[in-house]
């Protein structure tokens, strides 16, 4: 795929590492991440789940929750508490790590839909390539799905809707967001519902969301090679097109120092904290 993508790059006359910038406008420079805190500030309220930064204050109403990491993705890091015990417990257990965790209450919608875009021109303000994949799973009642859950199927469903009704999706999309390219995580109780609009969002992915439509296992070898084809030439065309920010952000670096740069502040921190502990005996004795 990225082989493909940059050919269609050299192909339109643009440089593939224009592709950080296409959604530059969401990232937030304040953490040096694609916040799913500040990105969920933009989805409106009908379709918003409870969620904000873990706080041993917090006491939840309903169970299950979820403890996601501020950034991450393919659901690495999330973690599912069913009652007040499991939650301490996760607490507990994470307190350690460098990144901040958010509390997100479950959507209590039966299906999952993965909604993968690309807006290629900006200027007709439509999606050259939208899919719809429903994350099939018979085990659980909330599960973390992921490529990586071993009872997560994933069934391409966008053939059962049709051009009118994707356009449809795709405005609901643009509400949120003008996205260059994203994957949308929402669950809704079937199709019916989520064209109605009635479904809530998960988790929206706007630095590297794969089509996760290539997971299906009825796709043949020609035709994921044939949808990688045009969808990179569309990301190819969208990486051209990308409105300019007054200031280019070095994403791709704040992203992958983003584990490193934080377990370093952290182990200055632990290490400071004797001798800040220590001073402050001093001053009082």
């Amino acid at each position: 795929m990225i082989v493909t993508f940059i050919a269609c790059c050299a192909r339109v006359g643009t440089g593939p590492w224009n592709y950080w910038q296409i959604n530059a406008r969401y990232f937030s420079d304040e953490q040096g991440i694609f916040s799913k805190l500040s990105i969920d500030r933009l989805i409106p309220e009908r379709w918003r789940l409870f969620q904000s930064i873990d706080h041993e204050n917090i006491t939840p109403s309903d169970y299950p929750v979820f403890l996601k990491p501020e950034w991450g993705q393919n659901a690495h890091g999330i973690h599912r508490a069913d009652d007040q015990a499991e939650l301490n417990r996760l607490r507990v257990e994470l307190s350690g790590k460098p990144q901040r965790y958010m509390l997100q209450q479950a959507a209590q919608e039966q299906n999952e839909y993965e909604i993968f875009t690309i807006k290629a021109r900006q200027q007709d303000n439509e999606h050259d390539v939208i899919t719809v994949t429903e994350a099939v799973n018979g085990s659980e009642d909330f599960p973390i799905n992921s490529k990586y859950n071993r009872n997560t199927r994933y069934v391409d469903v966008s053939a059962q809707f049709t051009t009118d009704q994707l356009a449809q999706l795709s405005g609901y999309i643009d509400e949120i967001g003008d996205f260059g390219i994203s994957r949308m995580s929402v669950r809704a109780d079937s199709h019916a519902e989520l064209l109605s609009g009635n479904f809530h969002v998960i988790e929206i992915n706007l630095f590297l969301p794969m089509p996760i439509n290539l997971l299906d296992p009825s796709y043949s070898w020609k035709q994921r090679l044939g949808f990688i084809g045009s969808s990179m030439m569309s990301l190819a065309h969208a990486t051209k097109a990308i409105k300019p920010v007054k200031t280019k952000q070095p994403i791709f670096a704040k992203m992958v120092l983003y584990g490193r740069e934080k377990k370093r502040i952290s182990r200055e921190q632990n290490l400071a904290t004797p001798a800040r502990r220590t001073a402050t005996r001093r001053t009082i004795l």
